[in-house]
């Protein structure tokens, strides 16, 4: 019998959005798989990868690679700037606005991400996607993102 991971997980679904129904990339946030999912954001798997790798970040892949699972002792961290960059980038169709955030969100400092990451968390419990779009815009204009 397989133990349930306890730590910090990613896992990317596909989803239907809109009226159209058309196909869009998600992922979810979990403090402790299986259940307690965090934060969800619409975002592809290969900016998340990017950014995981261009941190160094110390990950394991699930066999359907669908699950990230956060290890090391940077696990904290790189969950907390990968859920702000999940949150900021879904509001952002362009690629370099999205580059752009990736490199703002990697030279944040422990502070700023962690006051980021408790805003994210705090709209999306409370208001949901629009608390959390308020939230991103606010993050865009005062690091002159757009």
């Amino acid at each position: 019998m397989t133990v349930p991971y306890r730590g910090k997980a990613l896992r990317f679904r596909w989803r239907k959005t809109g009226k159209s129904g058309s196909l869009a990339e998600y992922v979810y946030f979990y403090e402790r798989m299986p259940g307690s999912r965090v934060f969800h954001a619409r975002c592809k798997k290969r900016v998340i990868n990017s950014f995981i790798n261009r941190l160094n970040g110390h990950v394991r892949r699930s066999k359907s690679g669908k699950t990230i699972y956060i290890e090391g002792n940077g696990a904290e961290d790189l969950f907390r700037r990968s859920m702000i960059l999940a949150g900021c980038s879904q509001y952002t169709r362009s690629e370099t606005k999205v580059a752009e955030i990736v490199g703002v969100v990697a030279g944040l400092g422990e502070f700023e991400t962690l006051f980021w990451y408790s805003k994210m968390v705090e709209a999306y419990e409370k208001e949901g996607y629009w608390g959390v779009c308020r939230v991103a815009r606010a993050f865009r204009t005062l690091y002159e993102v757009d």
